[in-house]
């Protein structure tokens, strides 16, 4: 059977200021941006003043909270078109990042994968990163065949844009992948695919 039964998905946090902080580095995308203000709130006057905020107004849900954040009195905010124009700029500051830097994660699961993957290559503490989901869990699939990764997946069979196979989404996420793996959806029996479903999303 293709489909295994096994479900996962990543345990989320609740976004708070991290004791030990020397600098707090904040970024969100879309509806994750009400999560970004209420830690900030949340914040001494020390902390806010060392934090930076960046934030994608790329949304899947439609939400954007750069107006409010743009109110927020922090050390900097860069507002990126694209989740991942935010992914990049947070990989260089990743590179340059010292001890004492705190991250805080805030959107979508697609997102957070993304830039859990950055703060992995730079052998981040899990006990220096926060991660809060926000808005839909719409899935994020690797192709097994292609090496294609498809965004804002919801049905369980799909055609990947990279190969064209009819792929199907199996339910276990991979941390490392940062996303769900697809497989050929009629891979015992060619031609005969799986009932059409919307995922649990």
């Amino acid at each position: 059977m293709l489909i295994t039964g096994i479900k996962s998905r990543p345990v989320y946090d609740r976004l708070h200021p991290m004791a030990g902080g020397l600098r707090h580095l904040i970024a969100g995308q879309g509806s994750g941006g009400a999560a970004m203000l209420r830690l900030i709130g949340d914040m001494s006057n020390e902390q806010r003043g060392n934090s930076t905020l960046l934030y994608s107004v790329e949304s899947f849900s439609g939400h954007n909270h750069l107006q409010a954040l743009q109110q927020a009195e922090v050390a900097g905010l860069e507002v990126f078109a694209s989740n991942q124009e935010l992914i990049d700029a947070l990989r260089e500051r990743l590179g340059d990042a010292r001890m004492g830097t705190r991250l805080y994660l805030s959107g979508s699961e697609s997102f957070i994968g993304t830039a859990m993957q950055a703060a992995n290559a730079v052998d981040l503490n899990r006990d220096e990163v926060l991660r809060e989901h926000s808005g839909t869990l719409v899935r994020r699939v690797w192709c097994a065949h292609c090496d294609t990764y498809t965004e804002n997946v919801t049905q369980r069979v799909f055609v990947c844009p990279g190969c064209q196979l009819h792929l199907v989404v199996r339910d276990h996420y991979s941390r490392r992948l940062a996303a769900f793996q697809g497989i050929k959806a009629d891979g015992e029996v060619p031609g005969e695919l799986p009932a059409a479903e919307e995922l649990d999303t």
